[in-house]
């Protein structure tokens, strides 16, 4: 790992099962106030190669107002062929509207 992204929030995700299996995922309140308070658009970066998912974001779907990133059919199908229920997977904050899932 670049010593450029050492720097960047952080957030280690636990794939449970609805994560896994629906192509979305919800960041904590530990993270949550570096990425954007907009709803639309997230560039969502995967894996060594940092392949390109569009996403979404969204603060509406959890009560407390943390991120939810939507990822789709893409992300769900590359969590599956690359990881197993119940790994943690790091999740670097490049920018407000920008992910990294390593």
């Amino acid at each position: 790992m670049s010593s450029e992204f050492s720097l960047k929030p952080t957030y280690k995700l636990l794939l449970g099962n609805t994560y896994y299996t629906k192509g979305y995922f919800n960041l904590g309140v530990d993270i949550e106030k570096h990425l954007t308070y907009d709803e639309g658009a997230i560039n969502i970066s995967i894996g060594v190669e940092k392949e390109q998912i569009s996403g979404r974001i969204t603060r509406r779907a959890n009560q407390n107002g943390t991120p939810r990133i939507y990822g789709g059919a893409e992300l769900r199908d590359w969590f599956q062929a690359n990881y197993c229920r119940g790994q943690r997977i790091d999740v670097v904050v490049l920018a407000p509207k920008k992910i990294w899932i390593k």
